[in-house]
């Protein structure tokens, strides 16, 4: 194997937008693949602005059929408060949970809980497809999630006819940091990829350039999106996506990055 399919990054700067808690893993694959990350964090996360919805939810958890998380940072934060509130978890045998991606559920067995279902994509129209007919009309689903997460799943759980209830377990801010600094390298055509790992990733970086045009900013760069609901959201605010990931996580993205530059010289 040559130097350059084993290392399809070899001399590439690559952006990485997740938040400053999160792009460790993203930029440590982009650096064993011979890339150099540029690591300009868009979006944090915090707790919501009132964390009493929150709170009630976490004192009543027994009364729930279902719980469905769709991100490990919703477990982190829900089990975080849990922690912070002294909340127990209700028996095993009277709630069941559900995830939304492979690490989504590896998150939530790292806190002792036994995940019943697990979306085939890493998408929530995927987990509704999984829960199928184990979700019954008039059983009672709790949604800790974001504040910005998308409204389908619950709304799709309400038609139903199951008792949703939706709480902010974290709330997720835009945040720029060198924002000259990127400007400057791309405009000099030193960045060769931008990574987009959210909707908000998307939203946020453009929010952060408001006086430059992004899509000649972003002319020479190759922009990578996690999956469809993000790569819909960029092409929907004007950005042409190059490569989207067939699997829709951090290892897929890097993989099907890989992929387009050792197809492609550029």
């Amino acid at each position: 194997m040559s130097a350059n399919h084993a290392k399809p990054f070899l001399g590439k700067r690559i952006v990485v937008t997740r938040s400053r808690s999160q792009a460790s893993e993203l930029s440590r694959m982009i650096e064993e693949l011979g890339g150099i990350p540029f690591e300009f964090p868009v979006i944090r996360t915090d707790w919501p602005e009132d964390l009493g919805p929150l709170d009630l939810a976490l004192s009543r958890l027994g009364e729930f059929d279902w719980i469905i998380l769709t991100s490990v940072t919703g477990v982190e934060m829900f089990f975080e408060r849990m922690k912070q509130t002294n909340g127990v978890l209700p028996a095993a045998s009277s709630v069941r949970w559900a995830a939304v991606g492979s690490k989504t559920a590896a998150a939530l067995e790292r806190h002792g809980v036994q995940v019943a279902v697990t979306a085939e994509e890493f998408v929530a129209e995927g987990l509704l497809r999984s829960l199928g007919d184990q979700v019954a009309p008039g059983q009672h689903v709790l949604f800790p999630r974001a504040n910005i997460a998308r409204k389908m799943m619950p709304d799709a759980m309400r038609a139903k006819g199951c008792e949703v209830t939706e709480v902010d377990a974290y709330q997720t801010l835009a945040v720029t940091e060198n924002v000259e600094e990127l400007v400057r390298a791309l405009q000099a055509n030193e960045i060769h990829a931008v990574t987009f790992t959210s909707s908000s990733t998307v939203t946020n970086f453009l929010s952060a350039l408001p006086v430059y045009d992004p899509r000649s900013l972003l002319s020479g760069a190759v922009l990578a999106a996690i999956g469809p609901v993000t790569k819909e959201t960029a092409e929907d605010q004007g950005l042409n996506i190059d490569v989207m990931a067939d699997t829709y996580t951090i290892p897929g993205l890097v993989e099907a990055l890989a992929r387009f530059f050792t197809t492609n010289s550029r």
